[in-house]
């Protein structure tokens, strides 16, 4: 990598960490494009030569969230049953993050009267990574007749359902324990749902 390449990777990736501590502490709109470039402590010009908005700055921001979502989870060929656990510690230890639980708050308070943040949120998000792996997967081993897509949007919804009192300030993120245990409370009761016999 030339060292102008390196340099241009360095600014960029200052500006989105800058963005990402502003809205995750003082949310969307509160954060301009003058707040940032002081956050990264460099000049608004250099702020828009690498992003053009704002709301193209939390799109960057939403993929450095987004993370492992899109491919860093690769199912095996073990049993079925096994690789959906797998599937659920992963992708519920990645959703009980501090910092992805911020962003949810983020959405749940600011995207209903910003639509734009709301679409940029889900597009970076629930659209694809974890849903799009877990319907492939669906598709090769249990083969939902056609629906895998909406099964699999099922089965993450269920593994969710421990985040609501969380996003709330009611309890505590789960221990390893705990997230285990509701784990194989989803997977079972999902695979029963799908006429799979778990013994």
């Amino acid at each position: 990598m030339s060292k102008a390449l390196e340099n241009y990777h360095k600014k960029r990736t200052r500006i989105v960490m800058a963005a990402k501590k502003l809205f995750l502490t003082e949310g969307y709109q509160a954060s301009s494009m003058d707040r940032v470039a002081t956050e990264a402590g460099f000049t608004k010009q250099t702020v828009y030569r690498y992003f053009a908005s704002k709301a193209e700055l939390f799109r960057a921001t939403m993929e450095t969230l987004a993370g492992g979502a899109k491919g860093s989870f690769i199912f095996g060929d073990g049993e079925v049953r096994s690789e959906l656990l797998g599937f659920g510690s992963a992708f519920l230890s990645f959703h009980m993050d501090r910092e992805r639980l911020d962003i949810m708050r983020l959405i749940v308070a600011e995207g209903p009267t910003d639509k734009e943040l709301a679409q940029t949120f889900f597009d970076a998000g629930p659209r694809g990574g974890w849903v799009a792996i877990l319907t492939s997967f669906l598709k090769n081993r249990l083969s939902p007749q056609g629906k895998a897509h909406v099964v699999a949007k099922l089965y993450c919804t269920m593994m969710l359902s421990m985040r609501m009192p969380i996003l709330l300030g009611i309890r505590e993120v789960p221990d390893p324990e705990e997230i285990s245990v509701h784990v194989e409370t989803v997977v079972d009761f999902f695979l029963k749902g799908c006429g799979v016999d778990i013994g």
